[in-house]
């Protein structure tokens, strides 16, 4: 049973690295994004910034050490977007961004408790 609970564990994080490089990546090439982020209010290139974040952050997800602290990077990322929709009143993006923020909270919560364990053992 503990073999299935880590590759559920790695098999999430694949996920949400593969979904955030994705994501972040688009910011880099697509001007959708900077009519978007202009559109909300906020700075140019702000995008780029988030950008930025989201796949340096994915692949932290995809080493253990920093696995938990990326989650919690992204799950800030995600709470300022699920603020910006809710203010500009898309709410149909809201429930994409409570599972992803949810997956986030599991990975985060396993690794931080893998790495202190690890830590405690050794």
């Amino acid at each position: 049973m503990k073999i299935l609970g880590r590759i559920a564990l790695w098999l999430c994080q694949a996920i949400l690295a593969a979904m955030f490089i994705a994501a972040g990546a688009s910011k880099f090439g697509s001007p959708m994004w900077a009519r978007l982020f202009a559109r909300w209010g906020y700075p140019d290139h702000f995008y780029l910034v988030v950008g930025a974040i989201e796949v340096t952050a994915a692949i932290g997800l995809l080493w253990p050490r920093t696995a938990a602290i990326s989650a919690l990077v992204l799950l800030t990322v995600m709470a300022g977007a699920g603020m910006t929709h809710l203010v500009h009143g898309e709410l149909e993006r809201l429930t994409q961004i409570a599972v992803m923020s949810s997956l986030l909270g599991i990975v985060a919560y396993a690794r931080w408790r893998r790495v202190r364990v690890a830590r405690a053992a050794g």
